[in-house]
């Protein structure tokens, strides 16, 4: 079927009439050419935020907020205040207050505690002392933590401007202090000597998930976790002298980005969109002159290049591919590919750029790929029917950054398109 619409279109070609071409009036736009500045385009953007947040803390020492048969809840509250220095990278203090319980984990049930807090461990129960399973611990917690903060959406991929969501990983230190009471489940009194808690050291991080509900104002959830240098934060001595204690946060809050509401900032820096440098966006136009020809190569690095107007040329059909295939469905498409095969054997001395597409599914590098693949295989159909290839340049332009967002996931943006036609005066 495919050899017999060939043959076809052979026959319609020797019949055609001659066409004329006039001389080219070619005009091609730089779409950087009003790129601003890093400094102009992030001064645009604030960079201090506060925040209050409310949540849950759990320790976990000799005895645990979280453990068979003991599962406690309790509450904390804390504010942040942060600077973003770009929408990598930023630092955040923070200061929380914490109240929960602790008890033994199940395998400790018949330890045994002393009124001085001191773990005995002999199988006797002394006079006055009590078993792990009897007591609690009631423990009260500050916490200053200083955070350096990475926006790991933007850190994997650049930014459009237009992120409503970001993913924030925030490795610090942190200055605390514990303070605990052993009591006991049955009377809910004090049973154990309270322990004199010093500020320690912590090191671990959070991990945030921040929503932008408008320029002034986010929504986030955190989670953290800390290793707590202090084997007593639950008000219990043992001879073990490992610091093996650490605390986990669950919190929700709201954030406020600072100066957006006076100076009219578009949003925290956090969602500017990430600068492009001018190594990756610069558009390189070599222009060439081979006796009477003038060839222009254009190569656009993440957008796609501006409409290039010929005068006294056709305009060209584009060719759609299903979504993660590149091959040329030539009884669907037989029309269009006729219609570019007629105008390049009706106009020998032109040259054309195929630009290759993709939609927005896929990642950079398998978007490359398959974009040179669709526009070789346009090269190839028109090479087999009789076109010089060395007419023909192909390039895989990875995804449309210009096409309207609600075309960017259809067949729209899986195509070949015709570029740059070029004809000798």
């Amino acid at each position: 079927m495919k050899i017999l619409r060939y043959v076809a279109v052979i026959i319609w070609w020797v019949y055609l009439p001659d066409m004329t071409v006039s001389a080219q009036d070619i005009h091609i736009s730089d779409p950087y050419a009003n790129y601003p500045a890093k400094k102009a385009m992030y001064d645009e953007y604030s960079h201090w935020s506060i925040g209050l947040n409310g949540g849950i803390p759990f320790f976990a020492g000799n005895f645990r907020s979280m453990s068979l048969g003991n599962n406690y809840w309790g509450g904390m509250a804390g504010i942040q205040a942060g600077y973003q220095i770009n929408p990598l990278f930023g630092v955040r203090m923070s200061v929380d207050y914490g109240v929960n319980k602790a008890g033994s984990k199940n395998y400790e049930d018949d330890f045994i505690l002393l009124p001085d807090a001191e773990t005995y461990y002999n199988v006797n129960l002394p006079e006055g002392a009590k078993y792990y399973r009897e007591l609690y611990s009631s423990i009260k917690m500050w916490n200053v933590g200083l955070n350096f903060e990475t926006n790991l959406f933007n850190l994997l991929r650049r930014s459009d401007g237009n992120r409503r969501w970001g993913v924030i990983l925030s490795p610090g230190i942190y200055l605390q202090k514990f303070s605990p009471t052993v009591k006991s489940k049955s009377d809910d009194k004090q049973f154990a000597s309270e322990i004199s808690n010093k500020l320690n050291i912590g090191l671990g991080g959070d991990l945030a998930v921040r929503y932008r509900v408008n320029r002034n104002i986010d929504l986030q959830l955190k989670g953290g976790m800390m290793w707590v240098n202090n084997n007593t934060l639950d008000g219990v001595k043992t001879i073990c002298d490992c610091k093996h204690s650490s605390m986990v946060t669950v919190q929700a809050g709201v954030v406020w980005k600072i100066g957006n509401g006076t100076n009219k900032k578009k949003d925290n820096i956090m969602y500017a969109p990430g600068y492009l440098p001018e190594w990756k966006r610069a558009t390189r136009t070599v222009t060439k002159i081979i006796h009477d020809t003038i060839y222009i190569e254009k190569k656009i690095i993440e957008k796609s290049p501006e409409v290039v107007v010929c005068k006294g040329l056709p305009n060209l059909p584009a060719i759609y591919f299903e979504r993660g295939k590149s091959n040329l469905d030539t009884d669907k498409y037989a029309i269009q590919l006729f219609t570019i095969a007629q105008a390049m054997m009706g106009s020998p001395a032109s040259e054309i750029d195929i630009l290759g597409f993709a939609d927005h599914t896929g990642g950079e590098a398998i978007n490359a790929k398959i974009t040179k693949k669709r526009a070789e295989a346009l090269k190839k159909f028109l090479v087999k029917v009789g076109i010089d290839g060395s007419r023909i340049h192909t390039y895989g332009m990875g995804k449309d950054m210009k096409i309207e967002k609600e075309l960017q996931f259809s067949e729209k943006a899986r195509r070949t398109e015709i570029k740059a036609i070029l004809n000798k005066k």
